[in-house]
């Protein structure tokens, strides 16, 4: 375990990353990259109260949920200090990669943006642990990934739910649109059911916020991206916006109703970018998929970012389907 000065000392670097966060006017001409004075800049919107200090004792872990570079996400129950218990997912950083400067600044930066997120289709963040290793603790999504129950279900899953869900998605980003933050990892793997009529969005550790003065990201390179989902300006020149997770959108949709198939299926980044540009090629509309909901998709991947919909309009589209 951290020793209690270890951890005042984190939490004090969290405390220092948010007001430098907030305080910071300029980007540097990444657009967004963290630069020698800390972590980058949050939209005003993003900096709120310091998320809670949970203590490991209050934690009961549980079954493995999943696990990824960072670490483990695994079920549990967290006792609150009014004595409440409450069903929650705990994502652990590994202990390895806690003592890496650019994973605790990634772990930083996913926790200060989801503590500043309330929406109904976004996963809340209840809080977080500085002893080793690292937790961040969130509310449960009792019944998984969209993409895990699409995969199981395949053709029994009901349209009308999917298009519910569509729209549930397009809510949840329209909510981060308007708050300048760019999800960059929008994908059916990354929504969760939180009922069987209710899905949030999750994963935040890909998100940016925009500054006023600026409408997209450019990432570093060497940066990994999940390329079958991403915009070809995303592809070409690692530029991220609104624009580019409404492009991400569009394949979350055709991932739900072709039931979690795997889209641009055994190309490269490189590939996808020569049929999208070069040979205008889509993705094909899956065979249950209604024309009306394609035709919506198919809005989502102009080639052109300006020409695509806003999440607000892709609300109103999807409601009126």
């Amino acid at each position: 375990h951290l020793c209690q000065f270890s951890q005042r000392r984190l939490w004090e670097a969290l405390k220092r990353y948010k007001t430098a966060s907030r305080t910071r006017s300029s980007w540097i001409s990444k657009g967004g990259e963290p630069s020698a004075a800390g972590g980058p800049v949050y939209p005003e919107s993003a900096v709120r109260a310091s998320p809670r200090l949970i203590q490991d004792g209050e934690l009961i872990l549980g079954e493995k949920l999943g696990s990824g570079a960072f670490g483990v996400v695994r079920k549990g129950e967290w006792t609150t200090p009014t004595g409440k218990v409450l069903p929650v997912a705990v994502k652990s950083m590994r202990s390895s990669m806690s003592r890496h400067n650019d994973t605790l600044t990634d772990f930083l930066q996913e926790v200060t943006t989801m503590q500043s997120l309330d929406h109904p289709n976004i996963i809340r963040l209840y809080g977080v642990v500085l002893t080793q290793p690292l937790k961040m603790v969130t509310e449960l999504a009792p019944f998984g990934s969209l993409y895990d129950t699409l995969r199981a279900r395949q053709c029994e899953y009901p349209l009308l739910r999917l298009c519910l869900f569509a729209s549930q998605i397009a809510a949840g980003m329209d909510y981060l649109e308007t708050r300048r933050f760019i999800h960059r990892d929008l994908a059916a793997r990354n929504v969760l059911l939180s009922s069987r009529e209710v899905v949030k969005i999750g994963d935040f550790g890909l998100m940016r916020g925009l500054s006023q003065e600026k409408d997209h990201y450019i990432m570093g390179a060497h940066k990994r991206i999940p390329f079958a989902w991403c915009a070809p300006e995303s592809l070409r020149v690692g530029s991220f916006s609104h624009a580019s997770d409404v492009w991400m959108f569009g394949i979350t949709m055709w991932e739900m109703f072709s039931y979690c198939e795997e889209p641009w299926f055994g190309l490269s980044g490189r590939q996808i970018l020569w049929r999208v540009e070069q040979d205008g090629e889509r993705l094909e509309k899956p065979p249950d998929c209604p024309q009306e909901l394609y035709a919506i998709m198919r809005k989502c991947w102009a080639l052109n970012a300006g020409d695509r919909p806003s999440f607000a309009e892709l609300m109103t589209m999807l409601g009126e389907v």
